[in-house]
Parts: structure tokens; C-alpha cells; sequence
């Protein structure tokens, strides 16, 4: 009946879910309009839709993805208790596993000389955050890392030694980095690039070293604390945490580095990684409200 026929917004109002929300869930399937206007092309639900709409709602408050919600309703409605149980038991763990996240940094922010490096090491998994443009001077070379990292860096610090560059208006503004150039990993023929952010007019002698800026944008990070060799584990797990999200790698991974060997045991050494990423999906689909089709 025309009577019982709800407009999306209004049923966006109802359910709290928004009006964009509504139409990936038609599409997806998860919860299609009974019906929709041939010449208008609005989308009409009903009453008895109500309630499927509150628990999408009510599911995805609590952290449940939309693959996850899909197969607990259809769950739901087959009475299979056993599929929807074991859902919600992975989600019980994942929630303890976050719980126990957010007690470390509770602690660690009592702590009265905490870092930002501390902060950022805190961090159970990666993070997401958005890196600006970054001018540096640089590099390239192959080789093995250990032995091209050393000959790379002492070139690069040779060039900001030059009195030219021994001045007020020359300044560095972060820490030495490396930018991995390579597809795979490569043992003894490493395509890598070290670079030192930099400001000002930097004089360059050599024609090897160049000057240029870094793009910005989305980067999946993760600090890495410990010896240098032990960081290929670290590069493991962030490439594994952008492939279960659906994370698009789109450029060259990097690492900056806090300290240095020597200077701090091989224990405390701070290494950030970073890799350009493309985020697929939103990080949320249930907030906001509007009118529309």
C-alpha cells in the first residue's frame, strides 16, 4: 500500500542509518528498498524493514564489517545459532585484544617523561596517517643494505658538511631516511635510495646527489624498536595488515630512522616504516544523515 511506504530519509531518521549508508547496503544487497519509483527513481521501504535496518545498525556500532552483518542476518534468518555464535566469539576476542591496546597506552600515557616516539610505539598494529610533501636532498644506489646505507650516507652527510651549506638558512628538518625502490626484496642488488629533509639553498658538488620532494599522502605507518636486522618482521606484518584490509600499495616503501647506532643501545633504536596506501573502503558507512533517493 501507498500509505505504508516510507521515503529514505525518513526511514534514515528511523533506523539512524544515513541515506548513503542505505544505498550501499542496496547494493550490496544487505537491505533493498520494497520498493522504488519507476519514473522518479526514489527508493520506498516499509515497515517490516524497520527492524532489519535497526540491527544492521546495532551490529555495525559494535564493530562488525559489512561481510560480517551480511552473514549474521542471513544466519539469522536460516536460525543457523551455530554461524552466528561463532561471530561473535571472534568479535569477543578482537575487542579483548583492542581492550588490552588501550591499557598499554593508558599506561604508558601515566607516565610522567613519555615520548612521542613512546606514543607512537604503543601501538598494537599499524596506523594510519597523512604525510606531507617532503623536500630532501638524495641518493640512489645499489647493492647490498648494509654496505650501500653506509656509503650513501656518508656522501649525503659530506655535501650538507660543505661550509655553503654551514649556515642558518640550511637546516635539517627530520631524520635520515631510505626509500625502497625495489618490487621484492632483494638480498645483495637492492635498488635504495637515502635521503636527508631538508630547508633552505642547499649547495650539491656532487652531480650524483640530487634534490628533490617527497610526495605526501596517505601512509600506513608502524615504529619499529629494536636492532636493525630484526626489521624485516616488521615489514612482514605491516605489508600483511594493508593486504587484510584491502589496502592498494601505490608507491615506495620508506624507513626514517630516530636515532643511531652507537649513540643508543642496538635495543632502543626507533625505526619508522612507511608505506603510500590507497584506502578502498570507508571507515564508516552508519553516520550522518540527509534526504536524497
Amino acid at each position: 500500500m501507498a500509505d505504508d511506504r516510507i521515503p529514505i530519509g525518513k526511514f534514515s531518521l528511523i533506523t539512524r542509518l544515513s541515506p548513503r549508508a542505505l544505498r550501499i547496503y542496496d547494493e550490496r544487497g544487505l537491505l533493498v528498498p520494497n520498493v522504488r519509483d519507476i519514473i522518479t527513481g526514489y527508493r520506498y521501504y516499509t515497515g517490516d524493514q524497520i527492524p532489519r535496518g535497526v540491527s544492521i545498525k546495532a551490529l555495525c556500532s559494535i564493530g562488525f564489517s559489512l561481510p560480517d552483518v551480511e552473514v549474521i542476518l542471513n544466519a539469522r534468518d536460516q536460525q543457523d545459532n551455530g554461524t552466528i555464535r561463532g561471530i561473535f566469539s571472534r568479535r569477543k576476542s578482537e575487542i579483548r585484544s583492542e581492550v588490552s591496546r588501550l591499557q598499554k597506552i593508558e599506561a604508558i600515557l601515566e607516565e610522567s617523561d613519555v615520548s612521542l616516539e613512546v606514543l607512537y610505539m604503543s601501538h598494537a598494529e599499524p596506523i594510519i596517517k597523512q604525510v606531507t610533501p617532503l623536500r630532501v636532498i638524495c641518493k640512489r644506489g645499489r647493492g647490498s643494505y648494509a654496505e650501500v646505507i653506509g656509503r650513501l650516507a656518508n656522501d649525503l652527510c659530506s655535501q650538507m658538511d660543505l661550509p655553503e651549506n654551514q649556515t642558518p638558512a640550511v637546516k635539517v628538518t627530520g631524520p635520515f631516511m631510505l626509500i625502497c625502490h625495489d618490487s621484492e626484496y632483494r638480498e645483495k642488488d637492492a635498488d635504495i635510495e637515502c635521503a636527508i629533509p631538508i630547508s633552505g639553498k642547499v649547495v650539491v658538488s656532487d652531480e650524483s646527489i640530487g634534490i628533490r620532494t617527497l610526495e605526501g599522502g596517505t601512509m600506513l605507518s608502524l615504529i619499529y624498536k629494536g636492532p636493525y636486522p630484526g626489521i624485516h618482521e616488521a615489514w612482514t606484518r605491516i605489508f600483511a595488515y594493508a593486504e587484510e584490509r584491502n589496502f592498494s600499495i601505490i608507491g615506495n616503501g620508506r624507513e626514517s630512522y630516530y636515532n643511531e647506532p652507537g649513540k643508543v643501545p642496538d635495543e632502543e633504536l626507533l625505526t619508522e616504516l612507511q608505506i603510500p596506501v590507497s584506502l578502498e573502503m570507508p571507515p564508516s558507512l552508519a553516520g550522518g544523515q540527509g534526504e536524497g533517493k
